[in-house]
């Protein structure tokens, strides 16, 4: 069967110049909620900040944010923290209104009983915002009385006018006070669920990685983008046509890779420019690869081709994230080869058919610590 080669370079162009053009896209936030709804609190936890490196700073007063507070994170990322979203639509300034716009996600922080009050708020975010979140915060008031949380989240969902199968995040981020002990631990829960959630929502706009990049530790993300990249290379090895299907993925990787630690885009040029690279530092599996993924599928080769693939894949991306670690760049070529060959050698040694039976059993656990072991 002939392969359609001018197909699937197609194919790959579209997917990377999606990334590339995601990339540049930004994510704006808006945090609305009366004062003393623990606002500051919950955005310094969704932010993963410690009690000594704060986003949004915490008073000690009850109230102490009542105008529009403005974020910039990265050069992509525009958080708006406010009492009321009409608060923000009164502030009269072109980047304002503009922002108004293009509001991707919009969360409504409420606390204690139902106030419908709120509900013009939540009714304004819906107007504005592509999605909105409802976050009932500081449960931990209710520790003492844990049968009346369920009956309050009921409360606030038909003071709001929600559905039944509509969510409300129950969290609790309490330990940012100035006024908290400093002996005294953050209690943070129910914030991991939130922040996965809006991820959620913003992969169908491409925008996932762009608000990761803030919240999440750099490394964290890698090991996260090399998992994907192992998966999508261990399937793409079965398929006709495979060597250059790999290509695109390992070129995203090094894209969302790049971007991550540089907060900009790497050009699809200038990715697949570099895989040679470490082509020319693997020659036997890199024939061997590009021959195989001519021929129709033929069960052991086709995982002998997968092990190959996932294993030069994994030491490639393991040496792109060694360079940005350590504050190289794509330029310092030597360090790419000598870390690519570090790594490669240290894969061999566990080998490429017990690694790819890993990928290609899907156990992410298992895959992560793999992953693990070459990138900290």
């Amino acid at each position: 069967m002939a392969i359609n080669t001018d197909y699937i370079e197609k194919e790959n162009d579209q997917k990377l110049d999606e990334l590339e053009k995601n990339l540049e896209k930004t994510v704006t936030i808006a945090v609305v909620g009366k004062v003393s709804a623990g606002k500051s609190s919950l955005l310094n936890a969704l932010f993963n900040k410690s009690k000594s490196e704060q986003l949004a700073t915490v008073g000690a007063i009850s109230g102490v944010t009542t105008t529009v507070k403005r974020f910039k994170l990265g050069k992509h990322v525009e958080v708006m923290d406010s009492p009321g979203l009409g608060d923000i639509i009164d502030e009269n300034s072109a980047e304002t209104r503009n922002a108004l716009l293009h509001i991707d996600v919009g969360i409504l922080v409420v606390a204690e009983s139902a106030d419908v009050a709120q509900k013009q708020h939540y009714d304004l975010l819906k107007e504005h915002c592509k999605k909105v979140f409802v976050v009932l915060n500081k449960i931990d008031e209710f520790d003492k009385r844990k049968s009346a949380l369920p009956k309050v989240v009921q409360q606030w969902k038909e003071a709001l006018g929600l559905a039944e199968d509509e969510h409300i995040f129950q969290t609790c981020a309490f330990g940012y006070d100035p006024d908290t002990d400093e002996d005294t631990d953050l209690d943070i829960r129910g914030v991991d669920e939130l922040r996965d959630a809006i991820f959620k929502f913003l992969k169908e706009y491409g925008k996932d990685l762009i608000l990761a990049r803030e919240m999440e530790k750099k490394s964290v993300l890698a090991k996260r983008i090399i998992l994907g990249a192992l998966v999508a290379v261990g399937a793409e090895a079965f398929i006709p046509g495979s060597a250059l299907y790999i290509t695109g993925t390992q070129a995203a990787a090094i894209m969302s890779i790049h971007y991550i630690y540089t907060g900009e885009v790497l050009s699809k040029k200038s990715a697949i420019a570099i895989i040679p690279l470490f082509a020319s530092q693997s020659l036997g599996s890199s024939a061997f690869l590009l021959a195989k993924s001519f021929l129709p599928p033929t069960g052991v080769l086709d995982v002998a081709a997968a092990g190959v693939a996932i294993v030069v894949t994994l030491a490639m991306l393991s040496a792109v994230n060694w360079i940005y670690e350590n504050g190289y760049n794509l330029d310092d070529k030597s360090e790419l080869k000598e870390q690519f060959n570090k790594f490669k050698d240290l894969l061999n040694r566990i080998g490429a058919k017990e690694i790819a039976q890993i990928i290609i059993s899907r156990d992410i656990k298992a895959i992560m610590d793999l992953i693990g072991k070459f990138v900290k």
